[in-house]
């Protein structure tokens, strides 16, 4: 976010004073401030916000966009949060989707330890982490986005040649090395932040049609180890982790939040009078959860009728009717831990419609949030 004084100030420079016939002389793109073909040097030279690469440069990393557009009337804004402390091995992701003012996604989730905390709406909740392993979430979204393109990812990449040759008014702060370049290619409002010597840009912003908040159509921030607005890892440590949230909110304790498994199963056959599921733990599952905690549950018409705890690996079941149940859960991951490869397989000559399901007794919750 801009800052107060210095947007009252540029908004009331005259239009040309990034466009001097004769500029002042700029060595090494490092005067103060910048003058417009210095600030133009250093984005062709950029070439592009990063976010891949900034994760490679800094142990400290956050990046935020806003992404807001309009159709057939209706206005939709997509808002994006990745943080990571390499050094605390913490990570944040935080996503909202709102469309016509109504809030469809909303969630926010630290991890990269044993504990975890995450919130859609109300308080936070406690997750935890059998066996943490802390990976670089912009190097995984990465992955995950060559992996499925069609998905929905953050749009951490922002190509700075296609403004590189604009006619830039500067304004800034000297004593905190900070400034603020703006420009407008005739349709569109471009803001820049720049902070330290050398200069380097921490964000942009984008307005159309004027510069209200509404007006916004992207914008992109960035924080890390040297530039440091808008890192949250210290908010973790001390409302989260040291608990100061739960003095804040009159909590005693944080709610619990369940093992994040649903039971889809990958395959479903009948042979005979024998009906045969088989699913599996996929690898999206990387918040692993102890399998004694843990119980599944066949259910039909809204009521349980029978049921493993997962560390048992089989039961048998038989009722008065000859209705019969061989429940198998194959810890095939990481040993004593709902985890990735772990498979479950069900067998039964009940002849009516059942689904599955996971209670997770540490958080006293279904993980499909049922009741």
């Amino acid at each position: 976010m801009f800052r107060p004084v210095l947007v009252a100030l540029i908004l009331f420079l005259p239009a040309s004073a990034g466009c001097l016939e004769v500029e002042r002389p700029c060595p090494d793109n490092t005067c103060f401030p910048l003058t417009s073909s210095a600030f133009n040097s250093i984005l062709e030279s950029t070439g592009a916000m990063d976010a891949l690469g900034l994760a490679s440069e800094f142990e400290q990393l956050s990046v935020s966009t806003t992404s807001r557009f309009s159709e057939s009337g209706i206005t939709s804004e997509i808002k994006w949060t990745v943080e990571k402390d390499d050094q605390k091995k913490l990570r944040l992701v935080r996503n909202t989707v709102v469309v016509g003012g109504v809030e469809l996604v909303g969630y926010e989730i630290w991890d990269g330890g044993p504990k975890t905390f995450s919130r859609t709406t109300g308080h936070w909740m406690e997750g935890r982490d059998m066996d943490p392993s802390y990976v670089d979430p912009f190097t995984e979204l990465a992955r995950l986005a060559t992996e499925r393109p069609e998905g929905r990812w953050p749009p951490f990449r922002l190509d700075l040649t296609q403004f590189s040759e604009l006619s830039w008014t500067i304004t800034g702060d000297a004593t905190e090395s900070y400034q603020i370049a703006r420009a407008t290619n005739g349709t569109h409002e471009i803001y820049f932040e720049i902070h330290g010597l050398p200069p380097r840009i921490v964000g942009a912003s984008i307005y159309s049609g004027g510069l209200d908040q509404e007006d916004l159509t992207f914008s992109i921030s960035i924080a890390n180890n040297y530039w440091n607005e808008g890192l949250n890892s210290d908010y973790y440590l001390s409302m989260l982790a040291n608990g100061e949230y739960l003095v804040a909110s009159g909590l005693s304790d944080f709610p619990r939040s369940p093992v994040p498994f649903i039971a889809i199963p990958d395959h479903q056959s009948i042979n005979g009078d024998t009906t045969s599921v088989i699913g599996s733990v996929s690898s999206g599952m990387t918040h692993e959860a102890t399998l004694s905690e843990i119980e599944m549950h066949i259910f039909s018409e809204d009521s349980s009728i029978a049921s493993i705890f997962l560390n048992e690996g089989d039961s048998n079941l038989t009722s008065e009717d000859g209705t019969w149940w061989d429940l198998t859960w194959i810890d095939a991951g990481k040993p004593g831990l709902l985890s990735e490869m772990d498979t479950y397989m069900i067998k039964t000559n009940f002849k009516g419609i059942f689904e599955i399901r996971i209670y997770d007794h540490w958080a006293q919750s279904w993980t499909d949030n049922s009741t």
